[in-house]
């Protein structure tokens, strides 16, 4: 017989073999179960998407029900919170186009919103006939918001209106009264030096230089930089605030040619200065990350981390982070909508408000964990939850808790523990994983149909260190998921796990190191559960609570 066919068939009988077992009958199998592995009888499981909901808390939107897009975060030191400005994902042809408003917090999960800060021009060539991302800073009893001024269509204008440009807008209120600054020059592409003096002119970040005793601004194009076309970042300085001059090329990627480095930023936390920027990757939004560098110079060298270089995955982007008042630092995100509301959609612009905790480890690498004034709401008070069935060698290792050892012994042979769904808005499931060995997967079912083939899976996947959010079936699972994340990943370790579930959106944090954002339409009011599949895997006191 041919090799190829014979793998075919091979895989065919395993994945029929395993089917067939999924009556709940515990001698299906032509291997006997132990009395450790009986199944219980599965009850209905509810695995249908519910309509989508716009009551967020955590991972807010606006209060008319609008998405919101690219978040500019300042701590406000003498207020003590957060201001978080963001582009409304408005876009009118007779009327506003991205403009800003804002989000002010504590808590990050307590929100006020604030009315328009910065309004797109009804001018159809005025440079700002739409509103781009950017950044605010203080200076004196002064609030200056350094904003993308876009002309989507700048056809039959002769007023020299670009496609992007900077432009500047202050008030001496954080929150309101924004006047555009009509006298400031704005800050076009240079000419004639190998940008894209067509489009790609946006995103403008300012921080304080205080080493050279001036500002500095960076802001996202593309260059034809070193004999090849890449995204960069440009530098200008500035003494005033007002007047800017043009430094050069910031950052070009180093070794990874990037089609744009969008709404790069620049923090210090402790030892280390932090550059971050989110990729465009235009052919492929899976590839879409937020990335960072790090050096012990606001104006560089930057290196790469000595771990993964990206925070989150693909639902996660045009993030920045800002240290508070306390020695604590957050990053600011959006997580897409998908077309449709479907988990079958498309990735959309904007999205739901996610915020993280982040910090450095020992070596100056970045790590990401829930913000304990989130954390602390979502454990107010315990959830009781019902498990639905159980299915092959499950063990329960601690009588009382939620606490089980599932052993898998071949592929597609899926040992596992089903719940009935959480009937709450906002809920955190919490977990200490651990392995013994692991040939193939294990993790967490969500949406499941069943307890084997028709179920989304958060999936531990050892031998790649990676941990993959996957909407296929089970038996056609391949090489790319939706969503993954690297973790480093070793046996008889435990990993503490904590998903919290708003809705569609599904954070997953991991050891307090990684964060994992998913849009998932198929996750509230659900069965879910735990899962092992040629594994040997612990899933220790599983708890829900809720505010």
């Amino acid at each position: 017989m041919n090799i190829h066919l014979f793998h075919f068939a091979l895989l065919v009988t395993v994945a029929l073999n395993a089917c067939n077992k999924r009556s709940y009958d515990p001698m299906a199998s032509d291997n006997r179960k132990t009395l450790s592995s009986v199944a219980t009888s599965a009850t209905t499981l509810q695995c249908t998407a519910m309509p989508e909901s716009i009551n967020y808390s955590i991972y807010r939107m606006c209060s008319d029900n609008v998405r919101v897009g690219d978040i500019t975060p300042f701590y406000d030191s003498v207020a003590g919170n957060y201001k978080l400005y963001f582009l409304k994902n408005i876009w009118s042809a007779a009327g506003q186009k991205h403009p800003w408003f804002g989000f002010v917090t504590s808590d990050f999960h307590n929100y006020t919103e604030t009315a328009s800060i910065i309004a797109s021009a009804s001018d159809p060539c005025a440079q700002d006939n739409s509103i781009g991302a950017g950044s605010l800073v203080k200076n004196g009893n002064t609030y200056y918001a350094f904003y993308t001024g876009h002309n989507p269509d700048i056809t039959g204008c002769t007023n020299g209106v670009r496609r992007e440009g900077v432009m500047l807008a202050t008030s001496s209120n954080p929150v309101s009264g924004f006047v555009k600054n009509a006298g400031f020059a704005t800050i076009n592409t240079p000419a004639g030096i190998g940008y894209d003096e067509n489009d790609n002119w946006r995103d403008p970040f300012v921080i304080r230089d205080n080493v050279n005793n001036n500002w500095l601004m960076l802001i996202t194009a593309r260059k034809n930089h070193n004999g090849a076309w890449r995204g960069v970042i440009a530098k200008y300085t500035s003494s005033d605030l007002l007047n800017w001059s043009y430094q050069g090329v910031f950052y070009d990627g180093g070794s990874n040619n990037y089609f744009n480095m969008e709404c790069p930023s620049v923090f210090k936390y402790g030892s280390y200065y932090y550059l971050m920027f989110s990729d465009q990757s235009v052919n492929d939004a899976s590839q879409r990350y937020v990335h960072y560098r790090k050096s012990t110079s606001l104006n560089g060298p930057w290196s790469m981390p000595a771990g993964p270089d990206r925070i989150d995955g693909n639902a996660y982007y045009a993030a920045k982070a800002v240290p508070d008042g306390y020695g604590d630092a957050y990053i600011f995100a959006w997580c897409h909508t998908l077309s449709g509301n479907t988990d079958s959609g498309t990735p959309d612009w904007g999205g739901n408000l996610v915020t993280h905790k982040i910090y450095a480890l020992p070596n100056g690498d970045l790590a990401t964990a829930i913000p304990h004034t989130v954390k602390a709401w979502l454990e107010t008070a315990s959830e009781p939850f019902t498990k639905n069935s159980q299915w092959g060698n499950v063990t329960n290792t601690v009588p009382g808790t939620e606490s089980y050892r599932l052993i898998s012994n071949a592929d597609l042979d899926v040992a596992n523990v089903l719940y009935n769904p959480v009937n709450r808005d906002q809920y955190m499931i919490t977990a200490t994983v651990s392995y013994a060995s692991s040939s193939k997967d294990f993790g967490f079912f969500i949406g499941a149909c069943d307890g084997y083939e028709n179920t989304y899976q958060l999936r531990f996947v050892p031998s790649l260190n990676k941990f993959k959010f996957e909407t296929k079936p089970r038996s056609q699972l391949d090489s790319t998921p939706v969503n993954d994340v690297p973790v480093t990943l070793a046996p008889n370790t435990n990993y503490k796990i904590q998903i919290v579930v708003e809705h569609s959106v599904v954070v997953v944090y991991i050891n307090d190191q990684v964060a994992f954002t998913n849009r998932i339409y198929r996750a509230p009011n659900t069965n879910w559960g735990i899962f092992v599949d040629h594994s040997d895997a612990t899933f220790s006191n599983i708890t829900v609570t809720h505010p």
